[in-house]
């Protein structure tokens, strides 16, 4: 993993001399220190990485979680209680004088107590940096991306047919998560949306009592998680005959996200791109009904960092992971996204996700 907190230091201002990915409790675990460790297995809470300017990298670690952070090979410097957390804390920061903070994930507690533990020194925020570093994915993160995205897509074929008139959002959500865990992700990488009829025009609706009825459009987002790597997928159903209009918004988003999935490719501005499928969109019935920004990084989050929107300065590399995801939402009658994990390579862009994007009915 040397290569990898290596890069984080190449886009860090010089002085800084230590970086420290501090968790706390769940939900406050820090990927970075994952990615970091290159620690897959094991929650790791009130745990902490130090990494070096070389590429070293230290793990303080709580005794609960030891055998799991032995299988980074890296020096542990485990403890039991508090006391015995403070002291590794205080000398691994010992000596330190400009010292690295993952500010966007850390929590306020996290960083006032390493402060405490080390009053000498300058404390800054590496957040951008770090990002920098996680955007470019290497071999082994892009084969976990794939395989999340797979997973998902084989889950959704498995659970398509038991939806139906009658069933629950969270009937399907609930059997959409079980397929992917039969697949073998070791869960969802996040709150599953299952949004029907008016419902789907919330694009982060999840899922809830309401019954599916005859004539809806339901939009599907899901993804897998396999080793803490995440796959982000959306697909739009209609129970039964589809409407004009229905068919009219579907093809709108479709040919959105078929036309901006062309402009994903290495050298190419990440606003270009959101900007391609927003003009098609704005162009129809729809104008200004696509409410938020074309797409985001993935990884070890589902939100990864980087975005494909409008306050992007983003440019587009080759093994960057993006999904691509328009969507058109009208309050009262129902929305259609389309989402789809994008691999940038040099060739162009490929995608993970092989679920099929027309509009499926049912």
């Amino acid at each position: 993993m040397s290569s990898r907190v290596r890069r984080i230091f190449a886009n860090i201002d010089d002085g800084v001399d230590l970086v420290v990915f501090a968790n706390s409790t769940d939900p406050h675990v820090d990927m970075a220190f994952m990615y970091a460790t290159g620690l897959l297995d094991g929650l790791f809470e009130g745990c902490a990485a130090f990494c070096y300017p070389d590429g070293g990298v230290e793990v303080a670690t709580s005794a609960l979680e030891e055998e799991a952070a032995k299988k980074s090979g890296l020096p542990l410097y485990p403890f039991f209680s508090r006391a015995e957390r403070e002291a590794a804390y205080k000398k691994l920061l010992r000596g330190h004088r400009k010292i690295g903070l993952n500010f966007s994930e850390i929590t306020h507690k996290a960083a006032e107590e390493l402060r405490a533990f080390a009053p000498k020194a300058k404390f800054t925020d590496v957040s951008q940096a770090v990002m920098k570093a996680r955007l470019v994915k290497e071999r082994g993160e892009i084969e976990l991306l794939r395989k999340a995205a797979r997973v998902a897509s084989q889950a959704l074929a498995d659970t398509l047919p038991s939806i139906r008139e009658g069933r629950t959002e969270s009937d399907v959500a609930a059997d959409l998560v079980y397929a992917m865990q039969r697949r073998g992700a070791s869960g969802a990488s996040f709150r599953t949306i299952v949004g029907s009829g008016p419902n789907s025009a919330e694009p982060h609706y999840t899922a809830g009592p309401r019954k599916i009825r005859r004539g809806d459009l339901i939009v599907i987002d899901f993804g897998a998680r396999c080793k803490l790597y995440c796959s982000d997928v959306t697909r739009t159903v209609v129970v039964g005959r589809p409407t004009a209009r229905q068919r009219s918004m579907h093809a709108i988003v479709r040919r959105a996200q078929a036309e901006s999935l062309e402009r994903m490719r290495p050298g190419v501005k990440a606003k270009a791109v959101d900007t391609t499928a927003r003009s098609i969109i704005d162009a129809t019935e729809f104008k200004g009904r696509f409410i938020h920004g074309l797409g985001h990084s993935v990884g070890l989050a589902v939100h990864d960092g980087g975005a494909l929107n409008q306050a992007s300065d983003l440019v587009l590399r080759k093994d960057m992971v993006f999904t691509n995801e328009p969507g058109v939402y009208v309050p009262g009658f129902g929305g259609v996204r389309i989402e789809d994990d994008v691999l940038i390579t040099s060739r162009g862009p490929e995608l993970l996700s092989t679920a099929p994007r027309g509009l499926i009915e049912l």
